[in-house]
């Protein structure tokens, strides 16, 4: 009696964990943006996906919510090198960084909305 008990049991706990499903994947941590500031856009890969700055605070905070971002999104990260840059009636700032685990990449944010305003 005690043998076929244990096999259904067996039996059932397998097709118990055959039926459920992984949970998915924590979505990647959201950017959370200073007081002032609304990130939109995309991720920041190219152009086409730059991420946006928005904001009516003068002295800086566009450029300095450009680094919030970054040290959100990619912790540890080192800047190398950033660029202004036009095309198609907007405008870009390039930052070129080295991520904490060594990846070299340029990040893209459109500024059009705060360009030469303050």
């Amino acid at each position: 009696m005690i043998l076929p008990r244990l096999a259904t049991t067996l039996l059932l706990s397998v097709a118990l964990a055959a039926c459920q499903t992984t949970p998915p994947a924590p979505p990647a941590p959201s950017v959370q943006a200073p007081p002032g500031i609304v990130y939109a856009g995309g991720d920041g890969s190219s152009m086409a996906n730059a991420v946006i700055i928005q904001t009516e605070l003068r002295g800086g905070a566009g450029v300095r919510s450009e680094y919030v971002w970054l040290s959100q999104r990619y912790p540890g990260y080192k800047r190398k090198l950033q660029a202004l840059m036009h095309k198609d009636g907007k405008s870009y700032d390039r930052l070129d960084i080295t991520t904490a685990d060594g990846r070299e990449l340029s990040v893209y944010f459109d500024i059009t909305a705060i360009f030469g305003k303050f």
